[in-house]
């Protein structure tokens, strides 16, 4: 284990009483990160977003197996070229070639083997380096500074699992006070208010399901959060009830980015713009193509986001397709801002009785009737037909129920394609996760 795993991973179990005080006499900022971390922002810029492309394509076409036996002795030389002679990859084609992905040169001691969630199919695995935490830190504090951060503490409320006789633990060099993401009783989440209300911090780290749940608890209890900057939201899709109580009546803004376990692709939210993707252009290359493989330049056209890494010479991966979608804005002439991302297509599309398919987004709900639930989450398990898991809230009665189901149903064609279930808990994923849409079909 690296040193900088460890720290994420270790220092938070030690005791309370040394991670307090050594965060308390954490003033160093981005110091703590190291000499490479500080150096970075020199090195990225040394080079344009297409030298490196072509770099690591040249690289690649030399030095992995894959790419060498595909392109012999190309030698790309510009964007152009690289858009009409270097083809397509996806998860399928990298798992029926995983070895021939590994760079002839690649040193084993200084890489990681890694896998995706999985959650559409079978996991994805590749090797990352194991000095990635610079790049990613980087990118991620860049975002994060957006929104007046400033190596600020931060309260954490994701996938961690906190052992009896401890409401929190903190890592004092990351700066993180971090909190039991599988707690949501009351009682806990008064804790939680509590601690972040006396260390007075501002910005909230979290799932977006989890930063809804504690959110709404303090709401219906009276609990000030006006003193709560920012939620930096990821690793699940925000939904639109998520996103109006959040920003729209607590007033706090929402931070979100795209990206993925094999970090070819970055985008971040900008204040001017919280619904739509600023795209890292020096992060990797980020391309939208047709179904044909026809890259997209115009606005307003959804087409599948499509990735190549600048920084993993151990596994590079070139043109390859994420089965995320999106579009881009035509909001701003003066950079490549990304519209509302939709999760791996065939996962996020119900299946109608009739075989046409329709979209999740196509059910979000807006104005008071979020107001009245606490959570909701729709579930497909056979075609044809769905379920709508709800948490009601304050003010949800009959009224509410006829309009939800009037709702769906226009969607489903008709209300005997649709179930609706009241429940006190939604369904999480075992690593903590919420997806607002499950579909096993």
């Amino acid at each position: 284990m690296g040193l900088a795993d460890y720290i994420k991973n270790k220092v938070p179990y030690w005791p309370n009483s040394i991670t307090e005080i050594l965060l308390k006499f954490n003033c160093f900022g981005g110091m703590c990160y190291g000499f490479a971390y500080m150096a970075y922002p020199k090195r990225i810029v040394a080079s344009t977003p297409d030298e490196k492309l072509i770099s690591m394509v040249n690289y690649a076409i030399e030095k992995v197996p894959y790419y060498r036996k595909r392109y012999g002795s190309l030698r790309i030389k510009s964007r152009k070229e690289f858009e009409d002679k270097i083809g397509f990859i996806d998860k399928d084609e990298v798992m029926a070639h995983w070895n021939e992905f590994v760079a002839d040169d690649a040193d084993m001691s200084k890489c990681y083997e890694e896998t995706t969630g999985g959650t559409s199919g079978k996991p994805m695995k590749f090797l990352s380096p194991k000095n990635r935490y610079v790049r990613e830190m980087y990118f991620w504090h860049k975002l994060l500074k957006r929104f007046g951060w400033n190596y600020d503490t931060v309260g954490v409320i994701r996938n961690h699992r906190i052992g009896k006789g401890r409401d929190y633990m903190v890592n004092p060099i990351m700066k993180h006070v971090i909190f039991d993401g599988f707690r949501t009783d009351d009682e806990y989440y008064r804790n939680v208010w509590s601690v972040i209300r006396r260390k007075k911090i501002k910005y909230l780290y979290c799932y977006p399901a989890a930063a809804y749940s504690f959110l709404k608890f303090c709401f219906r209890e009276g609990l000030d959060t006006s003193f709560i900057k920012a939620c930096f939201l990821t690793s699940e899709t925000v939904t639109e009830y998520q996103r109006s109580f959040i920003q729209d009546t607590l007033g706090i803004d929402i931070v979100s980015s795209y990206g993925h376990s094999e970090k070819l692709c970055l985008a971040g939210t900008v204040p001017d713009h919280l619904l739509l993707y600023n795209i890292e252009e020096e992060y990797g290359l980020t391309e939208l193509i047709e179904e044909s493989g026809i890259v997209i330049t115009q606005k307003n056209q959804l087409g599948e986001i499509v990735g190549t890494t600048f920084s993993n010479y151990y596994f590079p991966l070139i043109r390859y397709r994420t089965g995320d979608y999106s579009s881009y804005s035509d909001i701003s002439p003066a950079c490549r801002l990304l519209g509302s991302i939709q999760g791996r297509w065939n996962k996020s599309q119900i299946i109608k009785n009739d075989g046409s398919t329709v979209s999740v987004t196509a059910l979000n709900l807006h104005g008071d009737f979020n107001d009245k639930i606490r959570g909701l989450q729709y579930i497909q398990t056979r075609k044809g037909y769905l379920t709508a898991l709800i948490i009601r809230d304050k003010g949800y009665g009959d009224a509410e129920h006829r309009f939800f189901l009037e709702h769906i149903a226009n969607a489903m064609g008709g209300d005997e394609y649709v179930e609706i279930q009241y429940v006190d808990k939604l369904v999480y994923q075992p690593n903590g996760k919420f997806l607002p849409f499950i579909t096993y079909v």
